[in-house]
């Protein structure tokens, strides 16, 4: 019994993402022949190279011939036409720099030439958006992957775009380049991570394919996409029709061994937890609901992930501190019911330990705590063991805005090797915060802003407009904050609030 995971794209390509490493460990620990592949960056590599993207330019050509040879347009052909053309007229420049842009990225000395990097992120950016233009009304960025027709919101329409060859660029992909790199008839299961909604487009597309071409193969799905949607599922047989055999929900270890298992000695698929499944035509949920403590799970294994492809000067490389979150009452979101309001986190020096091993399997100092939010208790444990130990490590973390944080404490941070932390703020409102229940205030968000970066390390704040009965002074009173605190705010990135199903504000 052999199993591929496959984590697809769209996601950021600066490093790997942890699900597939974590699953890849923990099956392999349990005996099973496993293997991963990282189809995010293998399909950034391939639509930033000169073929796709001359096969992009020809698609952009057909469809400004397609529209001059109408006899009127309407106001919206008009600007298709026009942005067709601008396009056009800087591909060559783009497509001839796209090699290089990439290089750029990959090489530290001109990574930190701040004229190379700017070059080389426009060339990238504007790459992308050929392959947007050429399959519009997709777009396609560094950041998102979006049907343009809300496809990812339907299973109707997820069945027709992912068969749309005019506007789902993965299709072409997937079909003459990825694909054929693999030797399916090996495998007997597939597992495929979907963690995003700019995954759901390109990681259907990618289900879809394997199950038609490979019928041999048991295609399973996995990611927190489908455990705050697995009700949406029930009543939709069509949907494993098109896309997979079966759906694992919420934490994927256990569930995977278990499915794995029942598959081998043919069991019901009734026995595995976690699990959506087909029976006859009805969609059923398995009850059996398993999650594993943090720390019996092994550390996680890049074996297998071309870490040359990275669009990062150095191998980054993600770690988790903790597995949950150790506050989980913010009332958007779905995180804590994901992980089914459970908590752990490792041991301070088996922490320190991972990274050390790190380091040196990979040669590189530079890794991500991709936690949903170390706690203040975990940073400062680690932080000092470090150190002691005179590890070495640049890396950026995710924390809640704590009234205990004191300089005392950036200060060691900063001394091991953190230089770039990322916070929740939300709002500076603090009747906001409190419904929210960030159990922060502004007073509080304002002194750890000012505390990190007295310690010298970068902060960066994210925050949304429009939660629930916020009014216009109270969302002025943010952007007041943002002003204000300027001076030691080194960037910030504004959204807007939506509900997500499993949030404590429905």
């Amino acid at each position: 019994m052999k199993t591929l995971l496959i984590f697809p794209a769209q996601w950021y390509p600066t490093q790997p993402y942890l699900s597939t490493p974590y699953l890849t460990a923990f099956l392999q620990d349990k005996g099973w022949q496993v293997s991963q592949r990282d189809f995010n960056i293998e399909s950034y590599d391939h639509f930033l190279s000169a073929p796709l993207l001359r096969q992009a330019e020809n698609r952009m050509q057909e469809s400004v011939q397609s529209l001059k040879s109408k006899n009127s347009l309407s106001i919206k052909e008009k600007s298709t036409l026009d942005v067709l053309a601008m396009g056009l007229k800087f591909s060559d420049r783009i497509i001839d720099g796209v090699e290089e842009a990439k290089s750029v990225m990959r090489t530290p000395e001109r990574f930190f030439d701040f004229g190379a990097y700017q070059q080389a992120d426009m060339v990238i950016k504007s790459a992308l958006k050929l392959v947007s233009d050429a399959y519009a009304p997709a777009i396609f960025s560094l950041s998102t992957f979006e049907s343009g027709t809300r496809a990812e919101e339907s299973t109707r329409k997820a069945h027709e775009t992912t068969r749309d060859v005019a506007t789902n660029p993965f299709i072409h992909l997937y079909e003459n380049i990825l694909l054929p790199t693999e030797n399916w008839e090996d495998y007997d299961v597939v597992g495929i991570s979907i963690i995003g909604i700019s995954q759901i487009i390109p990681g259907l597309t990618l289900a879809r394919m394997v199950k038609e071409k490979y019928p041999h193969l048991h295609v399973t799905l996995g990611g927190p996409i489908f455990s705050v949607n697995a009700g949406q599922l029930i009543g939709h047989p069509e949907f494993y029709d098109d896309f997979c055999h079966s759906i694992v929900t919420f934490e994927g270890e256990e569930p995977m061994h278990r499915l794995l298992s029942a598959l081998r000695e043919g069991d019901s698929l009734h026995t595995v937890p976690n699990l959506l499944h087909l029976d006859g035509r009805e969609v059923v949920q398995n009850k059996e609901r398993v999650e594993l403590r943090f720390e019996e799970l092994p550390n996680p294994v890049f074996d297998g992930l071309p870490m040359d492809k990275y669009l990062s000067p150095y191998p980054i490389i993600p770690v988790l501190q903790s597995r949950g979150c150790y506050w989980g009452k913010c009332t958007f979101c779905t995180h804590s019911f994901v992980y089914g309001h459970r908590y752990g986190k490792q041991k301070t020096m088996a922490m320190v330990d991972e990274l050390e091993n790190l380091m040196k399997k990979y040669n590189t100092k530079y890794f991500t705590f991709s936690d949903e939010a170390v706690s203040p208790h975990s940073l400062n444990d680690v932080s000092e063991e470090m150190i002691e130990r005179g590890v070495e490590i640049r890396s950026l973390a995710l924390l809640k805005f704590e009234k205990i944080m004191d300089e005392e404490l950036f200060s060691k941070m900063k001394k091991a090797g953190f230089i770039f932390l990322m916070f929740g703020l939300e709002s500076a409102n603090d009747r906001v915060l409190a419904l929210i229940d960030k159990g922060t205030t502004k007073e509080v968000e304002r002194d750890v802003l000012l505390k990190s970066h007295k310690a010298g390390i970068w902060n960066h704040s994210f925050l949304f407009f429009g939660f629930p009965t916020e009014t216009r002074p109270e969302a002025q009173e943010t952007i007041d904050f943002l002003k204000k605190h300027l001076p030691f705010l080194q960037s910030f990135w504004p959204g807007f609030f939506f509900f997500n199903p499993e949030s404590r504000c429905l």
